[in-house]
């Protein structure tokens, strides 16, 4: 569903490249982790990837039609003027083109991300932990076949990171595509079926969850993982 084809972007300024020669193909039924330090280039990544940035060199293919595709940043993409219902019914009618279906999906995922105290509250009233759970929901409502999410989880409480990780490994299942960028590593480990590491802008491991836990024998945690691997190239 996505090929991401030796990209690279260097930012004015800046001597070391944000992404070199960066690489990942993303399939159906595939939850992958994207593991890396801040700055490593994963928020360049994906917003190459939304078609936000032109990447230097490479190619980008997604094989899915914009419908079918649910992006949350790590920024706020919200309208602060609307409810939360609103704002997840536009997030699904942009991406399909029509407002078929648009409230049952608005309303599944407002229901599992537990937004129905807060779905006639307008955006700008919510809390961050609200209002994070707002954006999640405008992206992957209607569960797009493609979804990426950076850092999604940021600000929510424990209940709500299983709600989100279970909705999609839900997605995956049923033959979606997911990418995420979690800082939530320890749990993510147990969801999702492969772990690309990107250090320093390039993809230092691509590898099935198991394979890739194998760098930190006895450890659950990717991260842990990942700290391995690093040092081991560092070395």
């Amino acid at each position: 569903m996505l090929s991401v084809d030796r990209v690279s972007k260097q930012y004015p300024g800046n001597p070391t490249p944000a992404l070199e020669k960066a690489s990942l193909d993303l399939e159906a039924g595939e939850l992958v982790a994207l593991i890396g330090h801040n700055g490593a280039g994963k928020s360049t990544l994906f917003d190459i990837v939304a078609g936000l940035r032109r990447p230097d060199s490479g190619t980008v293919r997604r094989d899915v039609p914009a419908a079918e595709f649910g992006w949350c940043p790590q920024r706020e993409v919200i309208d602060w003027s609307l409810t939360v219902s609103q704002n997840i019914e536009l997030g699904v009618a942009l991406r399909r083109g029509t407002l078929r279906g648009v409230r049952r999906a608005a309303s599944e995922i407002a229901e599992i991300l537990n937004l129905g105290p807060v779905l006639h509250r307008q955006a700008q009233t919510l809390s961050g932990g609200e209002l994070r759970r707002c954006q999640i929901a405008r992206a992957i409502a209607g569960r797009p076949r493609l979804m990426l999410l950076d850092e999604p989880t940021t600000g929510l409480d424990p209940d709500a990171v299983r709600q989100v990780f279970d909705y999609l490994q839900d997605s995956a299942r049923a033959g979606g595509a997911v990418l995420v960028s979690t800082h939530e590593t320890s749990r993510f480990s147990g969801y999702c079926t492969r772990v690309v590491a990107i250090h320093r802008g390039r993809v230092l491991a691509d590898r099935p969850t198991a394979a890739f836990l194998r760098a930190a024998p006895g450890s659950e945690d990717l991260w842990t993982a990942y700290q391995a691997l690093t040092e081991t190239e560092t070395s």
